[in-house]
């Protein structure tokens, strides 16, 4: 368990097209690695930290792991077109599961939550066999 936590907004990831998408990191504040889970929502990142149907972002942090909510393509503070009712594809979901597990404060384990339109983000990621 951390004692305090470290948040930093906005964090820019580059997909393999050159599009930037961004997300909130919520980490233990301290130089180890950690475990990361990972949210990509259209509904707006800034909405997810509180008390969610599965999960605490805050009291995951605290418990020692690293989690990372990301605006999708065209959405909020992420760069791109978004096409109403249709699920973005893959590719961005496994750009962001190989830069979340290459950053110095994860250990390499990246896994993802959410229901409805971010499990369905979760299953395109899976079928483009991201590294972890």
């Amino acid at each position: 368990m951390s004692s305090s936590i470290r948040i930093d907004r906005d964090v820019p990831m580059a997909m393999r097209d050159g599009v930037i998408l961004r997300a909130d990191i919520y980490r233990p504040d301290d130089t180890d690695k950690h475990p990361a889970i990972v949210a990509r929502t259209q509904y707006d990142k800034l909405g997810m930290p509180g008390s969610g149907d599965f999960l605490s972002v805050v009291n995951a942090a605290f418990a020692g792991y690293a989690v990372v909510i990301q605006d999708v393509r065209g959405r909020f503070a992420s760069e791109g077109e978004y096409t109403p009712l249709r699920l973005p594809k893959g590719a961005d979901g496994h750009d962001t599961v190989e830069w979340v597990a290459a950053e110095p404060w994860c250990d390499g384990n990246v896994g993802m939550f959410g229901a409805s339109f971010l499990g369905a983000v979760q299953w395109r990621t899976a079928m483009e066999g991201p590294p972890t």
